[in-house]
């Protein structure tokens, strides 16, 4: 395509295209890559959706990036021009007509953009899925985002496989869905993986100050061959030391990642007051559930708690994919168990199970104001002080390890669900569920409505 390949390029398209020689399929099914601004990222991408498209017949490959609009300026502005400049010319059909914008070659290979948005890709395939800029996307969109990607790539099962690269500059404080990938590739280079995910990092080093003019060309990967000295002293003017820092030093804002929101659970006080689980609750104890959905309800928890002679006890039920079965398993349980009370967070995202709920009868408690940052407080010094057995449940025990907690205000805190990329909704839950053991609104309903 005309344009030579800077070292960095070369080195993640060569290391992010691995071939396991045992299977034939990409090593790596998922890539992300953060660099600073101006380093080529995307002229790399486009190439590498090029390379794509046309190294096998029918081929499938998609880009996006923070808006339609957005795409589809690159492709038909910056990458589609260099294609028809290169000798790929006479083989290549760009194609600009609004909603059928891409690349197609005769051997029926396609690059397209599409919309981020969730039914995008509906009833497509893809053998490469390219998101530039995921630092636009905070956690609900890249979710769904991803949600819309990997049906696509269900059925492209034959050598070399498919993959989806995330490709970005540093991004802030909304920027979780990117910053999931970064913690995820960290760990996977932490690790030494060299299957499922590659990760590649270009960015200013903690030691280094990014605004030093001495700095640049220790971490600035294009520095000095398609940037320099006066592009970057007018992009500090222009951005100031936060914004250049971020974009240029590809450096996350302060209190991302674990100093900004660290799990409140310390791993052995949780590793104490675990004990064997149990499938049902004893007869003859008070008793009452808790539930939550993951913010964006593609998941679910329901909890139980009961005192019993040794003090409160503490199991997860439930922690299933999906909402659509939570109202009829909390009616279920509730018939079985006859719970003092239901409790839910008064701003789960699970409020419209609540309202059914509590229109069938059955005795729902909102936990609000500053009965939440209570709830949280005393879940957590139950853990601490001892008091709380805990059936052992992989899926609690990973919420545990993550659940961060944001300041509520008045000096207390409540459990931060955008503060993790990870679902703590099993241990809301749970909170819930010991919340309203103890704070019932009303007795029992002696019957409800069925479902």
């Amino acid at each position: 395509m005309g344009w030579p390949v800077m070292p960095w390029q070369r080195y993640v398209l060569e290391v992010g295209t691995e071939v396991d020689p045992a299977t034939g399929l990409f090593a790596y099914s998922t890539v992300g890559l953060t660099v600073p601004r101006q380093s080529g990222k995307t002229t790399a991408a486009g190439a590498l959706c090029e390379h794509r498209t046309v190294s096998a017949p029918r081929s499938r490959v998609w880009f996006t990036a923070q808006t339609r609009e957005v795409a589809r300026d690159w492709l038909l502005n910056e990458h589609a021009p260099g294609v028809q400049l290169s000798p790929l010319e006479p083989y290549a059909k760009v194609r600009r007509a609004q909603g059928s914008e891409g690349i197609t070659y005769p051997h029926g290979g396609m690059f397209r953009i599409f919309a981020p948005l969730p039914a995008a890709l509906h009833s497509k395939q893809s053998d490469l899925v390219v998101v530039d800029e995921a630092w636009a996307f905070d956690l609900e969109r890249g979710r769904q985002l991803d949600q819309a990607i990997v049906p696509t790539q269900a059925t492209r099962s034959a050598p070399p496989g498919a993959q989806v690269w995330k490709v970005s500059t540093a991004g802030d404080e909304t920027s979780l869905w990117l910053w999931e990938t970064v913690t995820k590739g960290r760990a996977a280079v932490e690790a030494g993986r060299r299957t499922g995910m590659a990760y590649f990092e270009f960015a200013c080093p903690d030691d280094l100050d990014p605004t030093a003019p001495s700095s640049w060309p220790q971490y600035h990967p294009a520095y000095g061959i398609t940037i320099g000295v006066a592009q970057m002293a007018a992009a500090l003017e222009e951005l100031g030391p936060a914004g250049f820092a971020r974009a240029y030093g590809n450096r996350w804002p302060e209190g991302m990642g674990s100093a900004a929101a660290p799990p409140k659970i310390p791993p052995g006080r949780w590793a104490a007051v675990q004990v064997p689980p149990i499938a049902d609750v004893p007869a003859g104890v008070t008793m009452a559930l808790g539930f939550e959905t993951d913010r964006l309800r593609t998941a679910g928890a329901i909890a139980v708690a009961w005192r019993d002679r040794a003090g409160v006890r503490l199991e997860l039920t439930d922690a299933r994919p999906g909402t659509a079965w939570m109202t009829e398993r909390l009616a279920e349980l509730a018939a079985r168990w006859a719970p003092v009370a239901i409790g839910h967070a008064a701003d789960s995202p699970a409020l419209d199970i609540a309202d059914t709920l509590a229109s069938a009868g059955l005795p729902l408690v909102a936990i609000r104001g500053r009965d939440w940052p209570a709830a949280c407080a005393g879940f957590l010094s139950s853990i601490l002080e001892r008091r709380l057995r805990i059936g052992a449940h992989p899926a609690l025990s990973a919420a545990a390890d993550v659940a961060p907690g944001r300041d509520s205000g008045d000096g207390g805190w409540a459990w931060h669900r955008r503060g993790t990329a990870a679902d703590i909704a099993p241990v809301v839950a749970a909170t819930a569920g010991v919340w309203a053991l103890d704070h019932p609104s009303a007795p029992p309903a002696a019957a409800w409505t069925a479902f």
